[in-house]
C-alpha cells in the first residue's frame, strides 16, 4: 500500500471516529432527554392518580351525603327512568332501591302528572317547595314537600331531573290541630256566653219547678209532669257546668304526691260505688314497686280518673275487668341514641309516668277515634261530650297528656302521661 493510500484511510478513519462521537455525543443527549420526559411522565402519571384518587374520594363523599341527607333525593334520566333513589327515598315511600333504580317513573308514581319530575323534564318547568300527596309501598297516602330541578350536561344538554322530597305528614297533623285549638277557642268563648245566659234562666225554672211540686198535693196526678220538668233541668244544669269547667281560664293548686298512693285511693273509692252496681266487674292493678312523686291538683286529678273508670264501666255492658297500669316511659328520641346505664342515670330527668287504664269492653270504632276528645263528640247515648275533652284540658294544664288505643271488640286503653316531680320543677324554674 503506497503513502498515500495510507493516509486517505488514516483521512476515512479519523472522519469515521469523528461522526461516531458526535453520534455517541447524540445519543447520549437523547438518553438523557428521554430520561427527563420519563420522569415527566411518571410525574404526570402520580399527580394524574392522585387526582382519580381524590375525584374517587369526593365522588364516594358527595354519594354518602346524598344517601344520608334526611331529604328524599330520586334522579330522572331524560327517558324518564329512576337512575337514583337514596334512603330518605326509600323511607319516605317504603319502596327499596333495587326495586325502584332502572323503572319508570311514571309506573312508580301515577296521578297527579303536572306535580311531577316527568312534567318537569318534558316542559322544562321547574318546581320550588310544591306540595303533593305520594301513594306508598304499603297503599297509604303521605303528604310531601318537593322541588324539581333539570340537570344540564356540557353545552347546556339536558341530562335528567332531580327530584328532592320531604315528608311533612306531621306537619299537616300539626297544622290541623292548631286550626282546631283556634276553633275550639273561638267556641269555647261563645259556649261561656251561651252558658251563662242559659244558667240563669234554667236555675229559676228548676226552682218554680221545685216550688210548684212542693205546692201540690202527693196525691195530685200533675206531680208527674213536674218531675220529668226538674229531671231535664238537672242535666242541663250538669251540661251547663261542664261547658263552664271546659272554657273558663282552669287554675291548678299543685303540690307534690305519690302517684300510686293517690290512685289507690281514688281506685277504692270507685270500688265502693261498685258493690251498689249488679254488674260484674273486677279492677286489677300493676303497679311499679316504687312510687313515683309527681307534682298534681289532687282534685281535678281525681275528677279525670273517675271519669275514665266510668268510662271504662260504662264501655262493659255484660261486666269485665278493668287494670290499671303506671310504669316509667322515656321520649324513643333518647332511647334510640342511650345505652342502658346513661337511660338508668337520665331516667329521672327526662322520663314520664304512664298510668294506662284499659278495660275488657267492646273497644271504639276506628272513625271516632281521631274526635274522641273534642268537645261535644261521645259514643254514648246519653252523653253530652264534654267529658273527655275537660280530661284532656286539664292534663295538658299538668304539662301532661292523654291517648288512646282501641280496636273494636278488644277493649280500649287510655293512657295518661305526667311528668315526673323532678323534671316539673325544673321546667318550673327554667320559666
Amino acid at each position: 500500500m503506497n503513502p498515500g493510500d495510507v493516509q486517505a484511510l488514516t483521512d476515512a478513519f479519523r472522519d469515521f471516529n469523528q461522526v461516531v462521537d458526535r453520534f455517541q455525543q447524540t445519543y447520549q443527549s437523547l438518553q438523557g432527554r428521554i430520561n427527563s420526559l420519563g420522569i415527566q411522565v411518571e410525574g404526570k402519571n402520580r399527580q394524574l392518580e392522585l387526582q382519580i384518587h381524590e375525584g374517587d374520594n369526593m365522588k364516594n363523599f358527595l354519594q354518602s351525603i346524598l344517601e344520608n341527607v334526611y331529604t328524599g333525593v330520586l334522579v330522572v334520566d331524560k327517558g324518564g327512568v329512576v337512575t337514583h333513589f337514596n334512603r330518605a327515598a326509600e323511607e319516605i315511600t317504603g319502596y327499596k332501591k333495587d326495586n325502584v333504580v332502572g323503572k319508570n317513573y311514571r309506573r312508580l308514581f301515577p296521578g297527579q302528572p303536572r306535580l311531577s319530575a316527568l312534567y318537569t323534564l318534558t316542559t322544562g318547568k321547574e318546581n320550588y317547595h310544591r306540595q303533593k300527596r305520594i301513594r306508598t309501598l304499603d297503599d297509604t297516602m303521605r303528604d310531601v314537600e318537593f322541588s324539581t330541578t333539570i340537570v344540564h350536561g356540557a353545552d347546556n344538554v339536558i341530562l335528567g331531573v332531580v327530584e328532592t322530597f320531604n315528608d311533612i305528614s306531621e306537619i299537616k297533623k300539626l297544622q290541623a290541630r292548631i286550626t282546631q285549638i283556634e276553633t275550639l277557642a273561638a267556641l269555647g268563648e261563645m259556649a261561656a256566653s251561651v252558658a251563662h245566659e242559659i244558667r240563669n234562666p234554667l236555675g229559676g225554672i228548676g226552682g218554680f219547678a221545685g216550688l210548684l211540686d212542693r205546692k201540690l198535693d202527693k196525691s195530685d196526678p200533675r206531680r208527674k209532669l213536674i218531675k220529668p220538668i226538674i229531671e231535664g233541668v238537672s242535666r242541663l244544669d250538669s251540661i251547663v257546668g261542664n261547658l263552664l269547667t271546659f272554657t273558663r281560664p282552669q287554675k291548678l293548686n299543685p303540690v307534690a304526691v305519690p302517684l300510686q298512693h293517690i290512685l289507690t285511693e281514688i281506685i277504692n273509692f270507685f270500688c265502693v260505688n261498685l258493690d251498689n252496681t249488679d254488674k260484674p266487674v273486677e279492677v286489677r292493678t300493676q303497679f311499679l314497686d316504687s312510687d313515683p312523686t309527681v307534682r298534681l291538683d289532687q282534685q281535678l286529678f281525681q275528677q279525670i280518673v273517675l271519669n275514665l273508670l266510668k268510662n271504662a264501666y260504662d264501655a262493659m255492658d255484660e261486666g269485665g275487668v278493668i287494670t290499671i297500669t303506671t310504669r316509667l316511659s322515656m321520649p324513643e328520641s333518647l332511647s334510640d341514641i342511650l345505652d342502658e346505664d346513661e337511660k338508668n342515670e337520665l331516667l329521672r330527668l327526662f322520663s314520664m309516668v304512664e298510668i294506662d287504664i284499659a278495660d275488657t269492653g267492646c273497644g271504639i270504632a276506628p272513625e271516632a277515634l281521631p274526635k274522641l276528645f273534642n268537645p261535644f263528640f261521645t259514643t254514648k247515648d246519653e252523653g253530652n261530650g264534654l267529658g273527655l275533652a275537660i280530661v284532656k284540658k286539664i292534663l295538658i294544664l299538668h304539662r301532661g297528656d292523654v291517648t288512646v288505643h282501641s280496636e273494636p271488640g278488644q277493649g280500649a286503653t287510655f293512657t295518661i302521661n305526667l311528668p315526673l316531680y323532678e323534671t316539673y320543677e325544673e321546667e318550673n324554674t327554667d320559666r
